[in-house]
Order: C-alpha cells, then structure tokens, then sequence
C-alpha cells in the first residue's frame, strides 16, 4: 500500500493550528520586532514541531532575494577547489546564505544547463570559473553581472567582478625550473584546449622557452580533463610511442592530480622520479608533500581567492556595495624533490637567452 505524502507544511497551516492570523505568523518567522516576544516564542516552537521549512523560493519572489549563492566551477575533485567553497560557504553562512553548488566538468552544454537551472533558483548572487572563452554562456547572467564573480579568464568586454590568479606566470615557473636545470625537452599535460587557465598556463610556458632560446614544440602539449588517470594515460602513450624528436626529460603538469598520476606511470615503468624523469605540477595539494618523492609544485593561493570571493559576496550583498572588484593574484614555486638536472645534462645549468625578470608574464588588465 502506498503510503499517502505528507502535506507541505505552510505558514497558513501553522496560523490554522495555532488559532491565531497568517500576518502575525508570518511577522514572527521574520522577526518583525512589533510582534510580542511570547509570541514569537510560540510560534518558532510550533514551527519547530511541524517541522516547518520556509519555501525561499517564494520569499525571494516576495523580497527580491533568496539568501541563495550560485557556484559553477569545474573539477570539484581538485583539492583547491574544494577548499574554495568550503571557505566561501563557512563565510556566507555566518549571513544566512546558503551555496548551490554545481560542476560543469568542462563540458559546455552541461555548463549553460548549470547556468540555467541556476538562475530558475533566483540567485542572490553567482560565482563561476567559465568552461571556454569562446563560448556565449555567460551572456546568460548579463542581467546581473553586479552580483557576479567570474573565476580564472578575464573578458575585456565584460563589466563585473573578478578574481583571477596569473596562469600564464604559473606555467612560466613550471617550464623555467625545467629548463634552468637542463630539461629541454618536457611534456605539457594541460586541461582542456578551449579552458581559459589552461590556455594562459600554456602562454606562460612558451614564454619561459622563447626567454631560453628555445623552440616550443607543439606536439609535446596533451590536452585533457585533468585526473588521475589522465595523467597516467598520457604517460604510457607517449612512452610507447616515443621516437626520438619525442623524447622527454620532464613533464609539466597543468595540476597535481595529473602529477599523481605521472608518479603512477612511472612506477608502472619502472622509472625513477627525478633521476630518470622529472615533475612539476600546479596547485600545491596538500598530499604533493606526502607523495614519494615529494611533488614540486606550483603554489594556487586558494585562501586568498576564497578570502576575495567572500569579501566581494558579503560586500555586495550584505553592505549593498556597487562598485565592482578586481583581484590579481600571484602563485609561487614551491621547491621539492622531484625535479632535478637530467642525467646526460651539462653540469652547468641552463642559462636564458636574454636577461629578463622572472615575473615579467603579463597579466591582462582591466580598465
């Protein structure tokens, strides 16, 4: 026999049960400070034991807001990521906002489906680290890029909030910690072609090899979803099709989980990390200092987007502020054991071909 649903518990139910109008029930759950503090008392008790849940949809139709925030990143599995809304979300909470959280797993159709569903909820407010740069998706928030955050690209053409880390100078790091001790011949694994971090990241990196007097080699760059496995795919394949004009000495790696998973190709081949093969990854997970030898990395500042994005939502939406933000960040190489000179290197390391300083990547700016 089928059980017969629960009936939602409203307002109306609630000044039905308790004999007294649906005005002052309604005044009492919003603390409205005219109402009589008994009350107020009982009424949050025969809420509490209807187990009563305000519909936040309809009282954002009511008060034009729903203490809701949208975020739409991509790759939640990414310890950065993770650690980002984590703080947002601890942060907002403390102003009775709650986060709906979404992954486009940078694919574009399911990013414009996030996006809509979405905005169906009535948003106070978005953050979302776009799939691609060539895409029209974002034109879907147009009506409220006040209250939006836009994450890791930059659009000229697109008056809003931005928290944005210089990709470009964390590829540039990775690539002149590779060259500087020998390795001139490394493999990109980089995310996704159109994925706007990844393509600033790979920017960085031929600038370090132009800096070094060196020629690029497109060839060398694997695009794909960054994983574990990924990572180790990419290992084995260029392996087993390595010729000559392919050989390489270290790897790149756009993020540590492809890293994790160079590490686990290496063991498969029965190579040694850094004496036969170095590695460098980006985002400096928490576990690259654990890992056998432990992973040099590029240093994601994630405390400090996280601390931005907060401050530009709480700013925004609980001050009522106007004016639109831009951060910039810097990342940093944090130096470990898994990159070292290649064994048939000089001893002397390599030297660049023009004196320039080591943070000369541009990055764009807004007006």
């Amino acid at each position: 026999m089928t059980p017969t649903p629960k009936k939602r518990v409203t307002i109306k139910s609630i000044a039905e049960e308790m004999g007294i109008s649906f005005s002052t029930v309604s005044k009492a759950l919003n603390g409205d400070p005219l109402v009589n503090k008994e009350t107020v008392k009982r009424v949050l008790q025969k809420a509490e034991e209807l187990n009563y849940s305000p519909n936040l949809l309809a009282r954002g139709l009511r008060s034009k807001g729903t203490k809701t925030i949208g975020i739409i990143l991509n790759d939640l599995e990414n310890q950065a990521h993770t650690n980002i809304v984590r703080r947002i979300s601890i942060d907002l909470a403390k102003h009775d906002y709650t986060t709906l959280l979404c992954d486009s797993q940078f694919d574009l159709s399911m990013e414009r489906k996030n996006i809509k569903t979405v905005l169906s909820r009535m948003p106070d407010s978005i953050m979302i680290s776009p799939v691609s740069s060539r895409s029209d998706n974002l034109s879907l928030l147009s009506h409220m890029w006040d209250r939006t955050i836009v994450l890791d690209y930059i659009s000229n053409s697109i008056d809003t909030n931005y928290v944005n880390v210089n990709h470009a100078r964390s590829g540039y790091l990775s690539a002149a910690a590779l060259l500087s001790r020998g390795h001139l011949h490394n493999l990109v694994l980089a995310g996704p072609v159109d994925f706007p971090a990844s393509t600033s990241y790979i920017q960085g990196i031929k600038q370090a090899y132009n800096e070094y007097g060196l020629p690029f080699q497109e060839e060398m760059i694997v695009h794909g979803v960054p994983s574990i496995e990924e990572g180790y795919k990419s290992i084995l394949e260029k392996y087993a099709a390595q010729q000559t004009d392919q050989s390489f000495t270290g790897v790149i790696a756009f993020c540590d989980t492809l890293a994790f998973g160079v590490y686990k190709a290496a063991a498969k081949l029965n190579l040694r990390i850094p004496e036969d093969i170095s590695v460098i990854g980006y985002d400096d997970n928490p576990l690259s200092s654990f890992s056998s030898p432990p992973l040099t990395s590029v240093h994601f500042p994630r405390e400090r987007v996280a601390a931005h994005c907060s401050d530009i939502l709480i700013e925004k939406l609980v001050h009522q502020e106007d004016r639109l933000r831009f951060y910039s960040l810097e990342p940093h190489l944090m130096e470990r054991g898994s990159v070292q000179q290649p064994n048939d290197a000089p001893f002397q390391p390599f030297a660049r071909s023009r004196q320039s300083p080591i943070n000369s990547t541009k990055l764009p700016r807004k007006p």
